[in-house]
Order: C-alpha cells, then structure tokens, then sequence
C-alpha cells in the first residue's frame, strides 16, 4: 500500500507539531519506518490541497491526514475537481492533530493509536460529500466541498469570531463559549428564503440554518444525533425566531448533548439539497471553516469516498 502522510504542524495553535514526533512513532509502530519522501507538511492555507494532488497523481492508495477537520478538508477538496473524484479509489484517513477532529470521534478514532492502527486498517466505511456554492468576501463565487456540515447565521457567525481574533483562538475551545455568549446576546434572527431538494422557496425567520452529514461538528457538539455520515442525505436544522435569552439558554448551551433539538421553535429534515438566501448579511461556514456569505447552495454528490476505521 502506497500511503502519504500530510501533516498540518500549525493545527490546534502549533500544538500537532509539537505532538509530531510522538505521532509520528505511533504510526510507524503500524506502517513500519517513515521516509523523508512518506511525509510532508503544510506551509500554507490551502497547501493541503496541492500536497493531496500530488500524492493522487504520484499513485498514492491512502492519504493521512494529521491535523484537524479543516486540514482533512483541505485534502478532499485536493481530491475532486468538478463534482468528480480524480482517484476514485484513494482512502482517506485522519489522525486527530486539531482543534476539532470530528472524523476520528465519530469513528471512534480520537485515541492516537487507535487512530494510527485504523489509518492502516483495510476495513473502509465510506463517506459521503457535497458541494457547497456560496459568495467569497470579496464578493466572488466560491466553491467547496465539505463532508462533516455546512451551517449559516449565527453558528457560522460564532465560528468566524472565534478563529479571526488572535487572542481569542490562543483560549482553544474556551474561545467558542465566549463567543457563544457574546454572539447570543447580539445576533437577532434574520429573514430566509430556504429551498429544499425540488420544493418551492419559503421565507422564514431564522437564527440558523445547519446542514450536517455527520451527527456532530465543532468541539463535540451533539449537532444532528443518528445522523447517518452515508445515506446520501443531509440531516437540515433550522433555528427559528428565538430571542436573546432563549438563544442562550434554550439553544446555544444545549448543542452540547443535542437537546436543543426539542425546542419547539427548532426544525428537522432530511433533504440532498438546499438553497438559502437572506435579506441582509449571512455568514456561511463549511466543516467549522469561515468560507464566505450567502447566497448558499449545498448539494450532496453522488459518490463516496471511502474512509479508514477499525
């Protein structure tokens, strides 16, 4: 088996190159010794991408990553060009490095030598994906793929806060409560015109939409409980009009175990794809990484990618 090794050293605040050397002898404990030419690293946003090129057209079967979710979809996003897989037989596999690393909890990966010991397994599972249209903050067309969620309003605008300010991204997950807590008591519900699959536009009030494929994101939220991560579906939230202290109390410190989710102004569905709008500015946001404003188009693809587990 043919395998390259990407490894994100800047992932949760420069902490995974710090852990890199004791990663590193884990995964060799289950592949045998690492050569200069097995590993590389990032050094760059977006760097992930051109080094899962690479390795794909260098006839790589297995692509590891080590890093957080933003650095395994960066490496998706290396892998598909035009809603097409460009290796359609590669294996992806993480071993959790980041802040967030929902693949492997999921999975039931995030001891590191579990990790390491299902990045070799040849039992596979495979993965949905889908695609994501939104607007750039330069005002372009943007296009990503996404395989954990994609979420819009005040989940994507706690996000954005939490990673832009410096000072803040040093607090860890400490910086996503307070952000929480601030955005709540700021963030009014805003005016949707939402589509599901082939149904007619609606317009509805929201404080968020989510669009989740796995049951969780972020640091261990309970998103979408038994949401099935290959059934071709999304499992849809929409946060209704809630005001500032239901916000808080009712939504944003219940998304922990899911039991937001029985707040009557909270919705579920399932749906292949979604189309969003706002009267004024959303943020939108694709596997917890800031990607641009609505208008938003999701859509599953209709392949899988396989993913590596025990």
């Amino acid at each position: 088996m043919k395998a390259r090794v990407i490894v994100n050293p800047q992932a949760n605040k420069g902490n995974c190159a710090r852990r890199w050397p004791q990663i590193k002898a884990e995964l060799e404990k289950n592949m045998g010794p690492l050569s200069p030419a097995d590993v590389v690293m990032t050094n760059a946003r977006g760097h992930a991408s051109e080094l899962a090129r690479e390795a794909a057209s260098n006839g790589c079967e297995r692509i590891i990553s080590v890093g957080g979710d933003g650095t395994l979809n960066e490496v998706l996003n290396g892998l598909i060009v035009d809603k097409r897989p460009i290796a359609p037989g590669i294996v992806l596999a993480q071993v959790p490095g980041g802040t967030s690393n929902e693949l492997s909890r999921s999975f039931g990966h995030l001891p590191l030598a579990d990790a390491c010991r299902a990045a070799v397994s040849s039992r596979l599972r495979p993965m949905d994906v889908f695609r994501v249209e939104a607007t750039a903050h330069s005002g372009q067309a943007a296009t990503r793929y996404g395989f954990i969620l994609a979420i819009a309003g005040a989940a994507a605008t706690i996000s954005s806060r939490a990673q832009r300010v410096p000072l803040l991204k040093r607090l860890g997950p400490l910086s996503y409560v307070i952000m929480t807590v601030i955005t709540t008591f700021t963030y009014m519900p805003r005016s949707y015109r939402i589509a599901f699959d082939d149904e007619a536009a609606t317009n509805q009030k929201l404080w968020s939409v989510l669009a989740c494929s796995f049951d969780g994101g972020g640091e261990g939220l309970a998103l979408a409980p038994g949401a099935d991560s290959a059934d071709g579906h999304f499992d849809i939230i929409t946060v209704g009009d809630v005001g500032r202290w239901e916000g808080l109390t009712q939504i944003a410190l219940k998304l922990a175990d899911g039991s937001y989710l029985r707040n009557p102004k909270t919705m579920r569905r399932k749906a292949s794809r979604l189309t969003i709008d706002a009267e004024h500015q959303v943020l939108a946001n694709v596997d917890g990484e800031d990607f641009g404003k609505l208008p938003m188009q999701i859509e599953m693809l209709p392949f899988r990618v396989n993913v590596a587990v025990l």
